[in-house]
């Protein structure tokens, strides 16, 4: 049931396609009346992906949220990057919180590290089903509000075991440095895999410190070639792309741009700082997710020349725009511990007042903090300040989230293009069939099993190993767990 109070300048539609907004409504819809708590404490595990913010006795934002809450929030807030052994430590000692992030999905589209997740979810965790589906979710209109594709990856034993974080499905894109390559003189938009390899070449300039590309473009080669994200379905039966021929041609032309200097040098270390090399002019082209527009504006030092656009990939061989892939449309789900009717209607109406949509004053509240204090309107945009920048991220984005917008603050024409983009690649965007189905063999195994394709990929595209190794690592893959994997997936296919 989609939210009415607050209209966008350009609208999204059901096939995926996100609304945008030049500027932060003005004044913001007051949405709620009082706090949705009832007192006492209400605790969380949740996940960031930025530095641990204050405590709470020396977080203001912290504060104002308890007082717009209604309740002592108490978080555990874990670093993504810890996920997987934090959870195990917290279901170990069976103390769990109300509110509890058991995985995030990953850019394969699965929970992280969770064995046996549909059982564990059925014996600690509270079956939402008589609250949210059909029409008892309209309780909660903000819930109600969320896109019906993300609750996919709530539904567990065939049972709604979680609230979503919604993402779009436009997925990730092939940034470019609009600004830099019009300075360059070089065709932005080439239409060939040919083409994208001379302006790969054209533009790169050790001697600059500048490179085409901040890491090797087999993801967006694959596209060109017409290659699916993970899977695809041929009459039931599923086959990775890790197993088309295609799929070594890639290979191979990534692994020719690092020989011809294209790649930037330290690509391959850990952690490698690609949003700094693109920021700085050191890289031309990256990818990233969608939602890293806003971010290249918000830690962009090149003043206000700075330009970028996503770069759709062209057919291998010519003659029009490949499809690209669609993304997972949940980031991560939140579970809640079993309790009485009270305590988790309780619970639901504070996940709804942290769903309310953009537009919204709670929405501003939550996700940029108070103005003067944490961020200031500059050209309809709330710009965080420092003291914006560390204590507002809680995670309790991450508890459940309200659906995503394209919004650059105080950069419309930035927001023009992010819309532009999406519209053009949503209409042939190609969705993963395994996409919110569960395979306990790769929640259990994605890690070791993305180590031997990744290390296999790494060795081949720096020349350590030919193309043709690629079979003896697909082997392996398969052995390890890739077939197990498989199988599952098509048996969940065939269940429906």
């Amino acid at each position: 049931t989609p939210y009415s109070g607050v209209k966008p300048d350009f609208a999204g539609n059901e096939q995926g396609l996100l609304d945008a907004f030049l500027q932060y409504p003005n004044p913001p819809v007051q949405a709620t009346t009082g706090p949705p708590g009832a007192g006492g404490t209400v605790s969380g595990f949740v996940l960031t992906s930025s530095p641990i913010p204050p405590a709470v006795d020396q977080n203001p934002f912290w504060q104002e949220l308890n007082r717009r809450l209604g309740v002592d929030l108490k978080l555990t807030i874990v670093p993504s990057s810890d996920m997987a052994t934090k959870f195990a430590t917290l279901i170990a000692g069976d103390d769990l919180p109300d509110f509890i992030v058991p995985a995030l999905f990953t850019p394969n589209g699965l929970p992280a590290g969770v064995a046996n997740l549909p059982a564990w979810l059925a014996a600690k965790c509270q079956d939402l089903t008589p609250y949210l589906s059909g029409d008892a979710v309209k309780e909660y209109p903000f819930l109600a509000n969320l896109p019906p594709q993300s609750w996919k990856d709530c539904v567990f034993n065939g049972a709604i075991y979680g609230l979503p974080v919604p993402r779009g499905v436009g997925g990730t894109l092939m940034f470019r440095r609009e600004d830099l390559l019009g300075q360059l003189g070089v065709n932005p938009n080439p239409g060939s895999f040919t083409e994208f390899r001379d302006l790969c070449r054209q533009v790169s300039d050790p001697r600059a410190n500048r490179w085409a590309l901040a890491g090797a473009p087999l993801d967006f080669i694959s596209q060109m070639l017409g290659l699916p994200f993970r899977w695809v379905s041929q009459g039931g039966k599923l086959k990775s792309r890790y197993e088309f021929e295609e799929f070594k041609q890639a290979l191979s032309d990534s692994a020719q741009l690092f020989k011809d200097g294209a790649i930037h040098p330290d690509n391959f270390t850990n952690n490698a700082p690609v949003k700094q090399w693109f920021n700085s002019g050191q890289a031309l082209l990256n990818p990233d997710r969608y939602t890293a527009w806003p971010q290249y504006y918000n830690e962009n030092v090149a003043g206000p020349s700075f330009s970028i656009s996503g770069l759709r990939p062209p057919k291998y061989a010519g003659g029009g725009f490949a499809s690209t892939w669609g993304a997972q449309p949940t980031n991560n789900f939140t579970a809640l511990k079993k309790a009485d009717e009270g305590r988790i209607r309780q619970l639901l109406k504070i996940a709804n007042w942290l769903a309310a949509p953009f537009g919204t004053e709670e929405f501003l509240f939550r996700r940029y903090g108070q103005a003067g204090v944490h961020y200031t309107m500059q050209n309809g945009g709330p710009l965080l300040n420092q003291a914006g920048v560390t204590q507002t991220v809680l995670g309790v984005r991450y508890i459940v989230d309200a659906p995503d917008v394209i919004f650059i603050p105080g950069i419309p024409e930035a927001t023009r293009k992010s819309y532009e983009y999406q519209a053009s690649i949503i209409p042939t965007v190609n969705i993963d069939p395994t996409l919110s189905l569960f395979s306990d063999t790769w929640s259990r195994k994605q890690g070791q099993l993305g180590t031997i394709i990744n290390d296999g990929q790494n060795d081949i595209l720096s020349g350590r190993k030919p193309v043709s190794a690629w079979d003896d690592i697909l082997k392996q893959w398969r052995t390890t767990g890739g077939d197990a994997v498989r199988g599952e997936f098509e048996q969940a296919l065939a269940s429906g």
